[in-house]
């Protein structure tokens, strides 16, 4: 049978608006394209093993895994108190694939105790995905020092100026910032720091009486409190810790501030809103298991789990304060 030239010319044009019709009903791609995630994650850790932020990265990950259905890679990238391997995230590429536990001393402490030569902007080269957990800071003193709570230890270091000395796990770390922040908010209590190479060995020469005051989170210093070989200052908090119910905060005898730590989950800059939507979901969802919750109770941790927003508040919050404590010790990057 032979058409007409109209014929033939009526037909292009239904074939045309049908495949445009069908192209709208099934874009292109969108049968075959994979959804998120499609392959294994991987998180990095920018401290050595054995940390907060590694066994906590390692029991997210184990979890998480398990509920997504894809192997999420703990990978220990160390250095420059964690700036390097916060840095590489910052420079992979924005697919929800590559992410990092930070925490406040990565991207709080860092702006402030790096300078020029950090090599990120928190809040520019980072995409926020959740404030994933807090852990409360006690500072702890040696029994020999007369003072039974907060107040008599800051009129003992008031008649004492200069006699008093506290260890940290180095210059610019948070144990050490976080009683620069004590000594400011008591009015400015004129002590020694004695900086250490590491948690551990600061909390030894506490334990040694070779200082008479130190730094740690709950986890850290529980046991040491329970065997009576330091006492309980204070919580650094702005509430008491479930683990020290009776140790009172300092803000409960007036002297406010607060130095809690935490770990979050960032990823590089651009990842897409709906990826980053769902890592901020699925994390959420693997925290507030409970069997998580009591993983990370054991360790001090208490779980936060809070939308993007919630992460970048805290920044918003944190970069100045840690940032001023910074200023004031006078610590600077080696």
């Amino acid at each position: 049978m032979v058409h007409t030239p109209r014929r033939h010319a009526l037909g292009m044009i239904g074939a045309f608006v049908a495949s445009g019709a069908a192209a709208a009903v099934h874009p292109a791609g969108a049968q075959t394209a994979p959804s998120f995630p499609s392959r294994p994650i991987k998180l990095i850790v920018p401290h050595a093993p054995g940390g907060n932020s590694d066994t906590f990265g390692r029991i997210l990950a184990q979890k998480k895994g398990d509920r997504i259905g894809q192997q999420v890679v703990v990978e220990n990238r160390p250095g420059a108190g964690g700036t390097l391997g916060s840095a590489m995230v910052s420079k992979s590429p924005p697919d929800g694939y590559t992410l990092v536990v930070a925490d406040n001393g990565t991207h709080a402490i860092a702006p402030t105790l790096y300078g020029a030569k950090l090599g990120y902007d928190v809040f520019k080269d980072f995409t926020p995905i959740t404030l994933a957990a807090t852990f409360p800071t006690v500072i702890m003193i040696h029994p020999s020092v007369p003072a039974q709570n907060a107040k008599e230890f800051v009129a003992l270091a008031k008649s004492q100026p200069g006699k008093l000395t506290y260890s940290s796990a180095g210059t610019g770390n948070g144990s050490h910032l976080t009683v620069e922040l004590f000594r400011a908010a008591a009015g400015g209590l004129d002590m020694v720091h004695v900086p250490y190479k590491g948690g551990a060995p600061a909390v030894q020469a506490l334990l040694a009486g070779e200082v008479q005051l130190s730094s740690v989170s709950v986890n850290t210093a529980l046991p040491h409190i329970q065997a009576g070989k330091v006492r309980a200052l204070g919580m650094a908090s702005m509430k008491r810790s479930p683990a020290l119910p009776d140790v009172p905060t300092f803000a409960e005898n007036g002297i406010p501030f607060e130095a809690d730590s935490w770990l979050a989950i960032m990823g590089p800059p651009g990842i897409p809103a709906d990826v980053a939507k769902t890592l901020n979901q699925e994390i959420a969802a693997t925290l507030s298991q409970p069997e998580t919750r009591e993983r990370l109770a054991k360790l001090g941790l208490v779980v936060v789990a809070s939308p993007q927003s919630g992460l970048t508040d805290v920044l918003k919050r944190d970069v100045p304060k840690w940032g001023k404590a910074v200023k004031d010790s006078g610590a600077v990057s080696d």
